[in-house]
């Protein structure tokens, strides 16, 4: 299954797009160019597969296929009833700076699509999906367990053991 992004550049400078898959580092000559001012392209991402959208002086926009994959804090777990939200089994992240779209879709034959718009200030707008629906979300860029220490040569407290 794959997910199409087609996007809409009204923005004053030429943006890429291109894929990030398989670990590979990206490549702009496997993507494209979308010509400024009404240029339009498409990128297709496949599931496990991401893409990236690069608007200079903005930088750059991953859209991750996840699949079947969940994020289950944004999800209702004790409610009797599921949204349709909820009932989608496929699933894309959109990351772009410090905001996260999540976009739950049902499994189909037909490749699922969203239309993304960059405007003449460089601001990405999502403008319609053929099929499901997008949250915004929160997703943190750097998780510091709690057991971690910030300062190495912080005192240790009595209760905790010395090394030998």
């Amino acid at each position: 299954m794959k997910i199409n992004i087609n996007v809409t550049n009204r923005y004053g400078y030429d943006i890429a797009i291109y894929p990030y898959n398989n670990g590979a580092l990206p490549n702009k000559e496997a993507g494209q160019v979308v010509s400024k001012l009404e240029g339009s392209g498409e990128l297709t991402v496949g599931t496990g597969e991401s893409g990236v959208i690069d608007v200079p002086g903005m930088g750059g926009m991953v859209v991750m296929f996840l699949g079947k994959q969940k994020l289950d804090s944004y999800h209702e777990k004790f409610c009797e009833q599921q949204d349709d939200f909820d009932q989608c089994e496929q699933m894309a992240l959109i990351r772009y700076k410090t905001t996260e779209l999540y976009w739950r879709f049902p499994t189909s034959d037909e490749s699922p699509s969203l239309e993304i718009s960059i405007n003449d200030l460089g601001t990405v707008c999502c403008n319609k999906t053929s099929v499901g629906s997008i949250r915004q979300v929160s997703i943190p860029e750097l998780f510091i367990p709690p057991a971690f220490s910030a300062d190495p040569f912080a005192e240790q407290s009595e209760e905790e053991p010395q090394p030998n």
